[in-house]
């Protein structure tokens, strides 16, 4: 049984990157969803995964906090 890809992050789609912004109270700018994109590299070469679920960026995200604004 696959996960839906509804589960996983599109680095691609500033909405998708903006949700993530929101969620941690940080500002939807073009350097904050950059500064994401980075972490998401860095967290699938982490998992050595190709995706990266919502769930698990989340949690990053929050162990990286520092790195937005």
């Amino acid at each position: 049984m696959s996960i839906s890809d509804h589960e996983y992050v599109n680095f691609s789609e500033d909405h998708e990157l903006n949700y993530h912004l929101r969620d941690v109270n940080k500002q939807q700018s073009e350097v904050n969803r950059n500064t994401l994109r980075v972490m998401g590299a860095e967290l699938k070469e982490h998992l050595k995964v190709y995706f990266v679920t919502h769930a698990q960026f989340r949690a990053y995200i929050k162990n990286q906090i520092h790195r937005l604004s």
